[in-house]
């Protein structure tokens, strides 16, 4: 790699970790971004300096948060994205039907991380979920069908070593979420009766988003789900659930980044 592009790669890792250390804190003073990041105090400084010119940061006072820029890409990255333009007015009339939350949420490592939320309900104080929120794959119905598109050997990385439980239901053995995803992966559909939050359930299934290679290594493949009160979760639901993730699939076809 020649000095040009070490340097590049050098100040795009500086980058990331400032953005990684205001996802987690909200907002830091230049003090805390050298403390937290280990970059040093003069290049810390004018990384930030010009991350508020390119508007990807704010500076208060002293302290520096996310900037509108960041705030554009994300959401533009939401409701532009070619999928997610045919997935969400089929999502409208899922919770339309249901009366219940929907949501679609993608893998990334060992999280389900939520692309949609539509709709509210007398639990939604306590169903927290957020567009861009993470909660971990084991412990939901989107991330047990995230996790049975992918190759089985996936549930043996560290990053499943340990299970942490979200409630006192969270499958936290490994080899019985080997068992529960084999199950989800011959079905096509996953439960989650209480395992991440106390009397709430879901019920979701895959959703095919064009088959493709991915740089992630992961299939090209998001999930869709429907959250109720886990004694209001009955077969009209799955049935609903497994329909529209058929037609979302049916319509979305190949994927456009494919090419050829």
């Amino acid at each position: 790699m020649t000095e040009p592009a070490q340097d590049a790669q050098s100040t795009l890792d500086r980058v990331d970790l400032i953005f990684d250390a205001l996802e987690e804190h909200g907002f830091l003073t230049l003090s805390e971004v050298v403390r937290i990041t280990d970059i040093p105090r003069s290049t810390a400084h004018r990384l930030l300096s010009r991350m508020v010119q390119k508007r990807w940061l704010l500076r208060v006072g002293t302290r520096y948060e996310l900037g509108v820029r960041i705030f554009e890409l994300g959401s533009e990255g939401v409701r532009n994205h070619w999928f997610h333009r045919i997935a969400y007015p089929r999502l409208n009339e899922l919770q339309l039907r249901t009366g219940y939350v929907v949501h679609m949420a993608y893998l990334d490592g060992a999280d389900a991380v939520y692309w949609e939320r539509i709709g509210s309900s007398p639990f939604g104080s306590a169903l927290t979920t957020r567009i861009g929120a993470r909660r971990p794959a084991h412990r939901t119905a989107l991330g047990k069908v995230l996790l049975a598109a992918e190759p089985p050997e996936l549930l043996d990385s560290a990053a499943f070593a340990n299970l942490k439980p979200g409630t006192p239901l969270t499958v936290t053995d490994r080899d019985a979420l080997r068992v529960e995803i084999a199950r989800v992966r011959a079905e096509g559909i996953a439960y989650d009766r209480g395992e991440s939050l106390v009397g709430i359930g879901c019920i979701a299934a895959p959703v095919l988003a064009g088959r493709a290679s991915t740089s992630d290594g992961h299939t090209t493949t998001a999930a869709i789900s429907v959250c109720a009160p886990v004694d209001k979760l009955h077969r009209a639901i799955a049935a609903a659930v497994r329909e529209v993730a058929a037609d979302i699939t049916r319509t979305a076809g190949r994927n456009p980044m494919a090419g050829g």
